[in-house]
C-alpha cells in the first residue's frame, strides 16, 4: 500500500531540514519511524524533489515535469505521473506554503536535496539560464516501479489486460 502518515511525512520533512546532517543519520532516523524500509526510502527520496520542484518553479520559466521514472525488476525504465505518489503530492502542499510563509532555511536544506536541483544549479553554474527549459522529472534508483505499477493504468485498462487469452 502506498499510504504514508501525515505524521510520518512532517517527522522526514523536520529531519530532512536540519542542515548538515549526515545520510547514514538521516536513514536511521527516518527508518525509526517509517513503517517499512521502502516507506523510509520513499520518504527520504521523494519529500526532496517536490521541496526542489517548488523552488524550480520560482527560479524561471522553466516547463516542469509531470512524470518520474522508475526501473523495473526486469530492468526496464517506466514512466509515472508524479500523482500515484502520495508522499510527492502531500510534500508539494506542504513545500508550496513553507516557501511561501514557513522556515525558509528549512525549506533550502531540503530542497537542495533534489536531483532536479542539482540538474538546474548546473546548469545556471554553467552561465546558461533555465527560461524555456524542459525539466524531465527524477529517475528513482531506490525504488522499483512495481511499487507504482497499475496506480496510474485506468480500472478498465487493468481489468481487460487480466482477461486477455494467455
Amino acid at each position: 500500500m502506498l499510504t504514508v502518515s501525515h505524521d510520518a511525512i512532517h517527522k522526514a520533512i523536520a529531519i530532512l531540514g536540519v542542515d548538515g546532517t549526515a545520510e547514514s543519520k538521516v536513514e536511521a532516523d527516518v527508518a525509526s519511524f517509517a513503517s517499512d524500509k521502502m516507506v523510509a526510502r520513499r520518504l527520504i527520496d521523494w519529500i526532496p524533489e517536490a521541496f526542489g520542484i517548488v523552488l524550480v518553479s520560482h527560479i524561471g520559466k522553466i516547463n516542469l515535469p509531470t512524470t518520474f521514472s522508475a526501473r523495473s525488476n526486469d530492468g526496464q525504465w517506466k514512466h509515472f505521473e508524479f500523482k500515484v505518489e502520495p508522499i510527492f503530492v502531500e510534500a508539494l502542499h506542504i513545500a508550496t506554503d513553507m516557501y511561501h510563509s514557513g522556515d525558509r532555511s528549512a525549506f533550502g536544506n531540503i530542497a537542495k536535496r533534489s536531483s532536479m536541483v542539482d540538474v538546474v544549479n548546473k546548469v545556471l553554474n554553467a552561465g546558461d539560464s533555465i527560461d524555456g527549459g524542459t525539466l524531465s522529472g527524477p529517475a528513482l534508483i531506490g525504488i522499483p516501479a512495481e511499487v507504482y505499477e497499475g496506480r496510474s493504468t485506468p480500472i478498465w485498462r487493468r481489468l481487460f489486460r487480466s482477461s486477455s487469452p494467455a
